[in-house]
């Protein structure tokens, strides 16, 4: 049965981490009866849903304008199917999005057109926008380090777990944190959780 003496002695990066202990985890968090095998499969499967290209580009005015009055969906329908359903940069088919080769913060509208169009994931998009200079500076995107270092470390009090967050590398503004303890306080109040009365929160 799993549970968190095992997984607390896991190597201390999840970077290390093999696939068994991924599936160990996930068999722990179901144990915990902090989620369903179905929850899980709901929510993989939502992942996997190919991106929206009918709102995010056949609708766009400046892709529009390279075809025919109501053309324009058939051709990126055909550019969609064509792809190979995955992220053309770490390869993974989970929260793919259509995504500029060469950015529209050098080309401005002239940067939209379909050769000039990728797959990328959502990480992988955030990681090469200027406007996300952390993006890809760990190796979970922000919302998953947040609940790994919660159940992996077991943090007694607020003020460590805004610690293991920042050595983590997570940049986000405090008030991100103190939303993610909500999850520790939940669990308290259920008896599983132990947070010092030392804590802040």
């Amino acid at each position: 049965m799993p549970d968190y003496t095992t997984l607390s002695s896991f190597p201390e990066s999840d970077r290390e981490w093999t696939e068994e202990q991924w599936k160990y985890m996930i068999d722990y968090l179901v144990e915990e009866g902090l989620v369903k095998y179905s929850e899980l499969a709901s929510l993989v499967l939502g992942h996997l849903n190919p991106s929206q290209v009918g709102t995010s580009v056949a609708s766009n005015k400046s892709f529009q304008s390279h075809y025919p009055p109501r053309k324009c969906w058939q051709a990126v329908r055909q550019w969609h199917f064509d792809q190979t359903g995955k992220c053309a940069d770490c390869g993974t088919r989970l929260e793919l999005q259509a995504d500029h080769i060469i950015p529209k913060e050098e080309l401005g509208d002239v940067a939209n057109t379909l050769d000039n169009l990728t797959l990328r994931c959502r990480r992988c998009n955030v990681i090469k926008r200027p406007s996300h200079k952390h993006g890809g500076e760990t190796f979970l995107t922000a919302e998953a380090a947040l609940m790994w270092i919660l159940f992996t470390k077991r943090p007694d009090t607020y003020e460590k777990f805004m610690d293991l967050c920042r050595e983590y590398g997570l940049t986000m503004a405090s008030v991100r944190f103190e939303e993610s303890w909500a999850m520790a306080k939940w669990l308290e109040r259920e008896g599983n959780y132990t947070i010092s009365p030392n804590s802040k929160y």
